[in-house]
């Protein structure tokens, strides 16, 4: 057995046991996203395990490779954002990310997919997968969208989690807020304004955001505009630029709650069980989160690689792997589809996945 490792969680959790075992029950909603690969969901079942006693310990010395699903000696996960019930379309996965894990060297990678992207065996945008999955049947949204996701990076998606972005903003709030670095300001005309869709005159459905360059305090509402912004002028009005700052949002978050001030606060810790209830599904079994546990340990967050499937950016030269199709060509729907189909995204990804190696 693994007794290094066993002694390593173990010196971490047992002097705040009372502690841990409240955490344990949380389940991590929006912290999914980034903690998978850094230790937060993973630690924490860890934890449990141990305090459950040395037979359910003993699934942390397994072979991850024994127990998750994978393909070439990478495990995929998708990871979906969805809006809320107070949002429109609360079942429209509003950021979509494959985070990439490499079982023996820990190796990481993020990829974020575009929510425009057209599924053309579905006939409908790949934001819109797991509503219509979950209309067929409950539990059908998570295999549809691995379905959708698998046919846009043509590499094999072995779990799920959504994630409600209401509760990722309560829980914001009870740690008190993240702290981000703006990397230039901008601003957005167009925020919609939930419950106004249909006003009249238009201008009333929107607010005006305004972010300025630097280091900036965000509460739980501040920092999901700042993560939803669509329609932000010059270049955070992208998809790549959205794609950042959610990544910048989710680790900064993540840090905030693997904070002392976070884990050793009892009432913290109950609201944030509290909010999290209900809030995130996954096929992910919790023997498998375990079996994550030590690749998360291994992994940094300075060595994540980070990618996206870019757009076509004619005004910059820039062909893109996605283009926008006519209009008319897709009911009026603004879409995106492969350049040159899909075979260009595939080796596109099957690199960034594997240059590692």
């Amino acid at each position: 057995m693994d007794y290094h490792f066993l002694a390593k969680i173990k010196r971490r959790l047992t002097k705040h046991r009372s502690v841990v075992r409240a955490v344990l029950l949380v389940t991590i909603g929006a912290i999914a996203v980034i903690s998978i690969v850094q230790a937060v969901r993973p630690l924490l079942t860890v934890a449990r395990s141990l305090l459950r006693g040395p037979q359910a310990a003993f699934s942390l010395v397994r072979d991850p490779q024994a127990v998750l699903q994978t393909t070439k000696g990478r495990t995929n996960i998708l990871l979906l954002g969805m809006g809320g019930a107070n949002h429109e379309g609360p079942e429209l996965t509003d950021s979509i990310i494959v985070l990439s894990i490499d079982l023996k060297s820990a190796d990481t990678a993020l990829l974020s997919i575009p929510r425009d992207i057209w599924i053309d065996s579905l006939k409908t945008k790949i934001n819109a997968t797991y509503f219509f999955g979950e209309q067929k049947r409950q539990g059908g949204g998570l295999i549809l969208a691995k379905s959708a996701a698998e046919e846009v990076i043509g590499e094999p998606i072995h779990y799920a989690v959504a994630i409600d972005f209401d509760g990722f903003k309560t829980a914001i709030d009870l740690v008190g807020g993240i702290e981000i670095d703006v990397p230039r300001s901008f601003d957005d005309y167009k925020y919609p304004i939930p419950g106004m869709e249909e006003a009249e005159p238009e201008d009333l459905r929107y607010e005006h955001l305004h972010f300025d360059k630097g280091l900036q305090e965000l509460s739980g509402e501040r920092a999901l505009k700042y993560v939803r912004s669509r329609n932000a002028e010059g270049e955070e009005g992208t998809d790549f630029a959205r794609s950042r700052r959610q990544r910048e949002v989710l680790i900064a978050f993540k840090n905030k709650i693997l904070s002392l001030d976070t884990l050793l606060s009892p009432t913290k810790v109950r609201q944030l069980m509290q909010t999290f209830s209900g809030t995130v599904k996954t096929d992910l079994s919790e023997t498998e989160y375990v079996s994550l546990a030590k690749l998360a340990l291994k992994t940094q967050a300075e060595h994540i690689r980070h990618g996206v499937i870019e757009e076509e950016d004619k005004e910059a030269g820039k062909p893109g792997l996605l283009i926008h199709p006519p209009l008319a060509n897709y009911n009026g729907q603004w879409v995106l589809i492969g350049r040159n189909g899909w075979e260009e995204i595939h080796t596109y990804i099957e690199r960034f996945f594997y240059q590692a190696r």
